[in-house]
């Protein structure tokens, strides 16, 4: 089963989840890795569903911010899910690296930072809406200098 195939599935099993952390780094290409596991966020409070196949990691992000950087996406047969923007999949992974992997953390802002479209202060404002400047300011301030 291919990436997108497999976002599809748990999408339409968790219709009010969003793709995330290694899975949404793997859609928007900010690694070379091919996950595992289909991660997907859901808002703390909502139904936590239990997926076998395919192999997927429900996440709980907190309510209040789980609508920042939210898109809509879809495969190449027009089937929609939702995704984090590849701005909040950075910053996720780097304020969740314990989950995601410090290297691959780092290795996704460093790819994202090297995109024309890249914007190292839209990364920091969104790491300041979402709790995460303290994790995140000493990688970009290496990544930058």
């Amino acid at each position: 089963m291919g990436l997108l195939s497999g976002l599809a599935i748990v999408s339409a099993r968790v219709p009010d989840g969003t793709i995330c952390l290694n899975s949404a780094l793997a859609f928007w290409d900010l690694t070379d890795e091919v996950p595992e596991q289909v991660h997907v966020a859901v808002p703390r409070g909502a139904h936590r569903p239990s997926i076998d196949r395919p192999a997927t990691r429900v996440h709980v992000f907190a309510a209040d911010t789980f609508e920042i950087g939210r898109e809509k996406a879809s495969t190449d047969v027009d089937e929609p899910f939702w995704v984090y923007s590849p701005e909040r999949s950075v910053v996720d992974a780097i304020r969740m690296s314990r989950w995601v992997g410090r290297d691959l953390a780092f290795h996704a802002l460093r790819r994202y930072l090297a995109r024309p479209e890249a914007s190292a202060a839209h990364v920091a404002e969104l790491a300041r809406s979402l709790g995460g400047s303290a994790q995140l300011r000493p990688a970009l301030e290496a990544l930058l200098s």
